[in-house]
């Protein structure tokens, strides 16, 4: 029966197992109890679908291991209320013992690999599929396909496509368009060949391409093999993603068929967790994060909402994915943490514990360090509820820093804690300081 999927409705997120620095690793290394938990993380924020990559290698070294994997991964997941998309041709060398080379050769281009130029390996990836499908290809937590991740072949991220935005190309040269062109058709054949047989052995299920943009979609001539319109977007500004995504729902119009975004959200991209959020909802465009966990991967500082333990990098991101976006507006007020005068009574506690501290003789001086840091604590909640000091390195978390180191140093305590006065201060205009203890309570 064929399978309807409502791709407005996807709130999904890529997946690797944070333990594992690549996919190969993930799936070679696959944990059942580190998935539990991590789908778990996704239902709790009410994301509903999980990307993930599938290497061919690994199938190649153990497919029964490795199918099983797959296996587990979309009955778990499924059981949290997270279907599964899977990249069903993702790092493929069909040629044993093939040797892939990144580098640019002669012409300044990369060279394509042996397994895109000789269709007679194909036969190799469609017995992959099959054995794929076999696996999983009734699994009720099944979404549709992905064919291949981001298979277009660009120079360096630019394909040179006429309907490309000049921004995109306006850092780099010009390459020999004869030669990428003809690349670029050699990959756009072994993909059209590997959506047709995937659809013909699976008719259930929908079919769409990774693509790293919405513009290789007619270019590359598979707008009329797949079900759903796929593309990947990290637009640096509101203009640039608004032309996006009004250009994929043209394209999802035209052809008659749903569009969905599976990769987004980079902070290294100028492209934050929620402005991505907030305009893929404004225009009901359906979208995967990159990605769901904070791990061990190269990725990680760049991308990822969850660390292992439970904990979060940004809580606007889980703000946005509930639904609720910052206020940018001209109605948005400026916080004013001395409302009731506690930036005064916070100054006045540290001045208090500072000339205490300095007066060393003849005291027990062992409490004094954590005594300067609960009056630093006092002041960095006021600075941080306040939004009022960057949160990369959250005032805190530094200061849980100092509680956890057992060779504390008084003067760096009490320089840290003049420092955290001094931008309170600033940010909240303080001029004139009470003198009086009078009605302060401290």
């Amino acid at each position: 029966m064929k399978k309807v999927v409502d791709y407005s409705s996807l709130r999904g997120f890529n997946y690797t197992q944070p333990d594992s620095w690549n996919d190969y690793v993930f799936w070679s290394n696959y944990h059942h109890d580190v998935i539990e938990r991590d789908m778990g993380y996704a239902e709790r924020l009410h994301l509903n679908s999980a990307r993930i990559f599938l290497p061919f290698r690994c199938y190649k070294e153990n497919p029964q291991q490795f199918l099983a994997n797959v296996k587990d991964f979309i009955r778990t997941a499924w059981a949290h209320g997270v279907s599964t998309n899977p990249i069903v041709y993702f790092g493929c060398s069909f040629i044993e013992n093939e040797v892939r080379s990144f580098e640019p050769d002669e012409t300044g281009l990369r060279p394509l690999s042996q397994t895109i130029l000789d269709p007679t390996c194909w036969v190799v990836g469609e017995k992959y599929f099959d054995d794929l499908y076999a696996a999983i290809g009734q699994e009720e937590g099944l979404l549709f396909w992905d064919i291949s991740n981001e298979p277009g072949y660009t120079n360096n991220f630019v394909t040179w496509y006429d309907e490309e935005p000049s921004y995109n190309q306006d850092f780099r040269e010009k390459p020999n368009l004869e030669v990428l062109r003809e690349r670029q058709e050699k990959t756009w054949e072994f993909i059209r060949h590997f959506c047709k047989y995937v659809k013909s052995v699976d008719p259930d299920h929908d079919i769409g391409i990774g693509n790293i943009f919405i513009w290789e979609t007619e270019a590359s001539r598979t707008a009329e093999l797949v079900d759903v319109i796929v593309f990947h977007d990290y637009s640096a500004t509101r203009a640039r993603l608004r032309g996006v995504l009004e250009d994929a729902i043209a394209l999802g119009k035209k052809y008659g068929k749903p569009v969905v975004d599976n990769e987004m959200a980079c902070l290294a991209r100028a492209n934050p967790y929620d402005m991505a959020i907030e305009l893929h909802d404004e225009y009901k465009v359906g979208w995967y994060l990159f990605e769901l966990m904070i791990g061990s991967d190269c990725w990680s500082k760049a991308h990822g909402v969850c660390y292992p333990d439970g904990t979060i990098r940004d809580p606007a991101i889980v703000s946005s994915i509930l639904g609720f976006h910052r206020n940018r507006t001209a109605t948005a007020l400026r916080a004013d943490v001395n409302q009731e005068n506690y930036v005064n009574r916070a100054t006045l506690l540290a001045k208090r514990t500072l000339i205490k501290v300095r007066q060393s003789n003849f005291h027990d001086r062992s409490g004094d360090c954590e005594e300067v840091l609960e009056v630093c604590e006092f002041i960095a909640n006021m600075l941080e509820a306040g939004e009022l000091v960057p949160m990369a390195y959250p005032p805190t978390a530094k200061i849980e820093a100092y509680r956890r180191n057992p060779e504390k140093n008084l003067d760096e305590l009490t320089d840290y804690l003049m420092e955290l006065m001094e931008i309170l201060k600033h940010a909240c205009h303080i001029v004139r300081e009470e003198t009086s203890v009078e009605n302060l309570r401290i």
